[in-house]
């Protein structure tokens, strides 16, 4: 990967520029707007187009760029996932539709290549053991520096506070009004985000813009959200947390399933199980039909049948015990279930203290009874519900509490190897503009910056180029 200020030698007339004075805009300064700046001005100067010869404007509408940069991973950036680039897309984007998508990005601007980028500009980061890379500061705001003055570096136009308020077919480029200013641009990038989060100004503007000019757009829907329920949780389990227990869902899909912490809280539940699960249940509900019931599931990767003879297996070893106690000293989503695995393991993690009685009274098992007194019927019951834990019935994931949203332009409508527009070729898209989402875990980061840099680059190619259908190197 290129360095900033490292452009090639090669000249204009050799790779078929005729003429200068090309004006980008890339709406939108974002994680996918800023590398999509980075990207067009290097793919140029190895072009051999001097700035002066290659306007980029990024106009951005909030005061100050990377709003949601600053915020994310609540203030310490979680800015992508460790591994090779197959297990991240794996990982990330389990819809395979999506996940074939974004490759050609990410394979062309790998996590690699962005940790090199920012260690480059003294923003050194490193993994932590679930995947997720943080910068070593743990500072946000630090990414969000380094950024700025890549910016400055490769010549960028900031303008902010600029919403764009319409775009205009214009001959083979765009007309952008925003506000008073008006842009005729020779081609355009589009990096305005989705719906979500709109206290960070994504508001959908990019969706809208893409709409105006004929793209067809999937339904915008809150992903990476809590669940709100119809009837809130018990008192006594809010502000508990569920680690590692199975979180599933009844959807479209049939049944979802989602490992991972849950947290309870008086309106529902949320955690990074949850958050992952949370688009399903958003598509769901917006289906129509009965409302989606979340259950936790304590053994997540056994069957009843399997619990149940661990259970017997505790009648026989603790018999006079209360099975309260028992319960209170159960491993919840253990590694390895034997008969006799309670208690032995000091890093295990129990079923909580809270949940037990409402364990027993929706098995129907009084709070004094010894376990060795169980019947087949209660055990059975008492599997049941260990297995399927009803939390609630969803009401609202909100989409103002999301992280990211799904929905918007139709991934059929994008070429994936440029990220061009199919419908105007003078028009590229990215980040979350796009009908794709990654899970929790920095993922959705990584994304954005990878179709940022696919984008930037191919409309640089574009205007500078005879070849205009390049596809990444």
């Amino acid at each position: 990967m290129n360095t900033l200020g490292n452009g090639v030698a090669s000249s204009v007339k050799r790779h078929g520029a005729e003429r200068r004075g090309k004006l980008l805009v890339i709406v939108g300064a974002g994680a996918s707007g800023m590398l999509a700046a980075l990207s067009a001005r290097l793919a140029a100067r190895d072009l051999g187009v001097g700035d002066e010869g290659f306007r980029i404007v990024l106009l951005e509408r909030n005061a100050k760029p990377g709003a949601k940069i600053a915020i994310s991973g609540g203030g310490h950036c979680n800015v992508t996932h460790d591994g090779t680039v197959d297990l991240l897309l794996e990982r990330g984007f389990p819809r395979k539709n999506e996940q074939r998508f974004v490759r050609p990005a990410i394979y062309g601007f790998s996590n690699a290549d962005l940790l090199a980028l920012l260690d480059r500009y003294g923003v050194p980061t490193a993994p932590r053991e679930d995947g997720r890379v943080f910068p070593v500061s743990g500072m946000a705001r630090d990414v969000l520096a380094a950024f700025q003055r890549m910016l400055k570096d490769a010549s960028i136009e900031l303008v902010t506070g600029a919403r764009v308020d319409a775009l205009e077919p214009l001959g083979q480029g765009f007309r952008i009004r925003a506000g008073e200013a008006c842009f005729d641009a020779d081609a355009i990038v589009m990096a305005a985000g989705g719906s979500a989060w709109g206290s960070s100004g994504t508001t959908g503007d990019g969706i809208r813009l893409a709409a105006s000019v004929g793209h067809t757009i999937v339904p915008v829907l809150p992903a990476l959200a809590p669940v709100f329920f119809r009837e809130p949780p018990v008192p006594e389990l809010v502000g508990v947390t569920l680690r590692g227990v199975g979180l599933g869902v009844v959807s479209g899909r049939g049944v979802e399933t989602r490992r991972g912490d849950v947290l309870i809280s008086h309106r529902g539940i949320s955690g990074p199980a949850c958050l992952s699960l949370s688009r399903s249940v958003a598509e769901t509900m917006a289906s129509g039909g009965a409302a989606p019931e979340l259950f936790a599931d304590f053994f997540p990767g056994y069957d009843e049948g399997e619990v149940s003879e661990f259970v017997v297996g505790q009648a026989a070893r603790h018999g006079s015990q209360l099975l309260r106690t028992l319960l209170q000293r159960c491993p919840i989503a253990p590694m390895k279930l034997e008969r006799s695995s309670t208690g032995d393991d000091p890093d295990q993690a129990t079923i909580p203290n809270a949940f037990v009685p409402e364990i027993m009274r929706r098995a129907g098992i009084a709070a004094d009874q010894p376990v060795s007194t169980l019947t087949r019927q209660q055990r059975k019951a008492l599997t049941s519900v260990l297995k399927r834990f009803v939390l609630g019935s969803a009401r609202k994931v909100p989409l103002d509490r999301a992280e990211v949203s799904s929905g918007g332009v139709a991934l059929a409508e994008i070429d994936p190897k440029t990220m061009r527009s199919r419908l105007h070729c003078a028009l590229f898209c990215c980040g979350e503009v796009l009908d794709y989402y990654g899970e929790v875990g920095g993922f959705n980061l990584q994304a954005a910056f990878s179709t940022g840099w696919m984008a930037g680059r191919n409309a640089a190619h574009a205007l500078f180029c005879r070849t205009t259908q390049l596809a990444h190197e």
